[in-house]
Formats: C-alpha cells, structure tokens, sequence
C-alpha cells in the first residue's frame, strides 16, 4: 500500500443525475481507495473486481461529475497560474513569478531572491553555471543557500566588464563559495576597443578554452537590457548616444551578453560586436537550462525578443511583468 495521498473529507450530497446509483457508489469507492487509502489504481481494481483502466476511468468520472473535487492550497505570494500561463504561452520548460515590488532596488533583490530559489532546486553535483553580467544577477549571493555542500563549477561567461555590481562584488566566486564548488574567472576584458584585437584575443588558446568551458555549462543564468541609456553597454562607456539611436532605428529592443535583437528575436549587428570577448547569443540556445533573470516594464521587450528568439527556455520575473507579457501574447493572436 503506497503512504496516504491526502485528508479527504466527505460530504453528503444526492446523486448527480445521468448516473446510476451502482456507477456512484463506485466512483465513490474508487476515490475514498485512491485519495484516502493510498492504493494503486491496480490495486484497487483487484479489491473490487475491476481492471485498472476501468479504475483509471472510474476516477475521470468522479471528477468530472464533481463527486471528486481537489483543492490545493497554494500560499498567499505565489502566481501557479502566471507561471503556466508564460510556459505555454512561450515554450518554456519553467517559469517563476515573483510579487513586484514598487521600489526598484527591492524589485531587483526579489528577482534575484526567486533567480537562487529555483538554482537551489535545480543545482546538482558536478554541474557547470554560467553567470552573465546583470545588476539583478549580482544580488544572488544575498539569498543563495544550499543545505549541504554540492560540488560544482560557477563560470563567467563574459570577460571582465568593469561595473560597480559585478567586478567589485565578484559575484561569481561568492557563488562559487556559498555552494562548496569552484569557479572559472574567464582572464580577459569584456570588450577591447580594436575589433580585430577581439577577434584575435578570443582565438587565443587560454581564452578560447575558456570560453568553450563556459559553453559546456548545464545551466546559464542571463539578464537583458534595454535600448536605452540605462544599459550597462553604455553606462560603462562601451556604447554611446549615437549608437543606441542607430539601433532603435534598426528595430533592436534588448541586449543579451551585449547582442543586440528585435522584438521577434532576429539578431540585430552592432558596430561592437567584433569587440566582445564572451559567448553568443547562439550558445545560449544550445544550453539545456537557459535562464533569463528579468522584470519591469521598460524590460517586456528585451524579455519578448529573448524568448522569440529561443535564447532562453526559462524565465524567472514578476507578476506585473508576466501579466505584460501575457497580455502582449494574446494581443499578438488576435
């Protein structure tokens, strides 16, 4: 006999019209043996006299009719329905969806805080974890906890891009600590001003094994930014004014990993992209848990072209943000 499923309660009502009184005591059976008692559906079956299928049947029956009802309890803060909603609705092999918050730099810490949740529950031995560049990203190590050490590797996926969030809090060997594993620093800068140096820099053979490691990561964790002057590309001085005009003007609505794409997730070139020392926008596809970090209103279509494009198969962000992209989904089908 298999451990009790859950505590039923009985309730005592008429019988349902177009079903007879043998067929509703059976339904009853079936149910109180299953939900209550904990038995197989096979075993159910040889207690009455029926076949499993007959059984499996059975229990169709009774919910259908409203003999069965199942409630789950879901705690206050949780949107179930969101997350399902965003993985049918864009392919996905997950989604969280956190509360939203009015303040910016808490919206921020709670991303994050839902980003190492869902790395906890899905973080196994021998595992390789690929950190993008992201201000969200670097508040992970607030929140990250493991009950136990699990042997692991946490890897930059970009060279050195000198932001107050990411270089000073050096985020990734935090990680790397918290979880009892290592870390992979990839020895090289983000971006070089000659883009024939970083075509070079990353064919050279430290850089270049280095950032083969990074593609081999199991799970890759990744922001995207906006086409506007809060990105960090031009916060740190690596794209100007101009440059962000010329891309709107190009249809791009986001960057990941400093690749810029339209709303359908068609890359869009930049006059930089020779000047990128990390992994492409084509690597992440190939990742098996890809994972944008994301939220806010002026992030719904970096996040909308990211997802189109296929460059992530789970997206962790917050109720506001996934109602947006919901509702940009429906009014897309019509």
């Amino acid at each position: 006999m298999n451990s009790l499923r859950t505590n039923v309660q009985m309730e005592w009502t008429t019988s349902p019209p177009g079903i007879s009184e043998s067929d509703y005591r059976l339904c009853v059976q079936a149910a109180m043996l299953y939900y209550r008692d904990g038995l197989s559906q096979g075993e159910i079956g040889d207690q009455l006299g029926y076949s499993r299928i007959k059984i499996n049947r059975v229990l169709g029956m009774a919910r259908t009719l409203g003999i069965l009802e199942i409630r789950v309890k879901v705690p206050v803060g949780w949107h179930i329905d969101l997350e399902s909603d965003l993985a049918a609705a864009y392919g996905l092999r997950g989604a969280v969806v956190v509360s939203s918050d009015n303040t910016e730099n808490v919206a921020a810490s709670t991303l994050a805080e839902g980003a190492a949740t869902w790395l906890t529950h899905h973080l196994q031995p021998n595992m390789r974890v690929g950190l993008g560049i992201g201000r969200t990203l670097s508040h992970m190590p607030e929140t990250f906890r493991l009950d136990q050490p699990i042997e692991c590797t946490f890897i930059e996926v970009l060279g050195t891009v000198y932001t107050q969030d990411w270089a000073t809090l050096d985020v990734t060997s935090k990680m790397a600590e918290l979880a009892g594993g290592t870390r992979e620093i990839l020895q090289a800068p983000g971006f070089v001003t000659n883009p024939d140096l970083g075509m070079l820099l990353a064919k050279e053979p430290s850089v270049a094994d280095a950032l083969n490691r990074a593609r081999e990561s199991d799970i890759m964790m990744q922001s995207v930014g906006p086409v506007d002057t809060s990105a960090i590309l031009y916060q740190s001085g690596i794209i100007n004014a101009d440059d962000l005009a010329d891309l709107r003007s190009r249809g791009a609505v986001g960057d990941a990993l400093g690749y810029y794409y339209d709303i359908d997730g068609e890359r869009v070139q930049s006059r930089t992209d020779s000047n990128l020392i990390g992994i492409d926008l084509d690597d992440l596809r190939s990742v098996p848990w890809s994972v944008l970090v994301a939220g806010g209103t002026q992030k719904v279509e970096p996040i909308i072209g990211g997802l189109r494009g296929g460059y992530f198969n789970v997206l962790i962000t917050d109720d506001t943000t996934a109602a947006a992209l919901l509702e940009h989904d429906r009014a897309g089908q019509q």
